[in-house]
């Protein structure tokens, strides 16, 4: 007897199925979850949701906008736990949304150049920007970007994978300005990007580390919100936000709302790690914070 093996779907198939197969990737759907939700919003949180859903259609497609309002309607309603300022959450989570990839600067730079229907313009200034080799790799999907940065960590290239390689955004000549297009029109490979995967599991994190400052000290949960400001841009700002970030996040926050380690005033400790990291030694000096506050709510433990 013939035995017949059930082989995967391929890459284009998924794709082909997610932009042209699916009734969710149409705008229209979520525009209509933005419309249920919007009267269940504070009138100040309101406007900021509904650009943030608009935008984000734009910067992706509508399945991110969806997503970005399923994460808002955790904070709706009346079992959920409710945010101090749900203003300053559904902004920041916006942003965060809004991450910079070398896809994000050319898709500014075309909309600066008039968008699709842009034509070249030999006065136009070239947006000249430094990305590092470990975010670059990880635009790739993660079945090829995890082999090659464990290439360069073999090969003891870790250094190498951390230098900056520098990308130009040009609409100067017909050209540069197609080069420009490509690359803009690669949005619709981000979401099977290594890169989309760790920022997805990013932000449920920082939402996470939210929900559980709400239980267990809701006088901090706005610092641990605002803990998202920390993390920016690209390149080394953005990587030495996000170590920054992770150190707060595992050092004080987790640990305190673990119970083991005894911070009552953890919004204060999350404010003075911050402030110490301001400056070019910030992450030394905030290392050194964050262990002498270790230290001494364990001594007064």
């Amino acid at each position: 007897m013939k035995i017949r093996v059930k082989v995967p779907p391929s890459p284009f198939r998924l794709l082909k199925e997610r932009y042209f197969g699916e009734e969710t990737r149409n705008p229209r759907v979520a525009r209509a979850a933005l419309a249920r939700l919007v009267p269940q919003l504070p009138a100040d949180v309101a406007p900021i949701v509904s650009q943030a859903v608009h935008s984000l259609i734009d910067y992706q497609d509508p399945d991110y906008a969806l997503a970005y309002l399923e994460r808002v309607e955790r904070y709706v309603g009346p079992a959920a736990h409710h945010v101090p300022n749900l203003a300053e959450l559904a902004q920041l989570l916006s942003d965060r949304m809004h991450f910079e990839d070398p896809i994000r600067i050319a898709e500014l730079k075309l909309a600066e150049a008039g968008g699709a229907t842009a034509e070249p313009n030999p006065l136009s200034v070239d947006r000249v920007e430094k990305f590092r080799w470990d975010e670059v790799i990880p635009m790739l999907p993660p079945k090829a970007a995890a082999p090659a940065l464990d290439l360069f960590k073999r090969l003891r290239l870790a250094k190498l994978a951390r230098r900056s390689v520098t990308l130009r955004f040009s609409s100067r000549t017909r050209f540069k300005l197609q080069r420009l297009k490509w690359l803009a029109a690669a949005r619709i490979t981000r979401p099977f990007s290594e890169r989309f995967k760790l920022e997805r599991v990013w932000v449920e994190r920082w939402l996470h580390m939210v929900d559980r400052s709400l239980v267990k000290q809701p006088e901090a949960t706005m610092a641990v919100v605002r803990t998202a400001n920390l993390i920016k841009g690209h390149g080394d700002t953005y990587q030495n936000g996000l170590a920054e970030w992770n150190v707060i996040i595992d050092r004080l926050v987790k640990p305190t709302c673990d119970g083991d380690l005894p911070l009552p005033r953890l919004g204060d400790a999350i404010q003075e790690a911050r402030e110490a990291a301001i400056g070019e030694q910030g992450q030394s000096r905030l290392l050194n914070v964050v262990e002498q506050l270790r230290a001494q709510a364990l001594a007064h433990g």
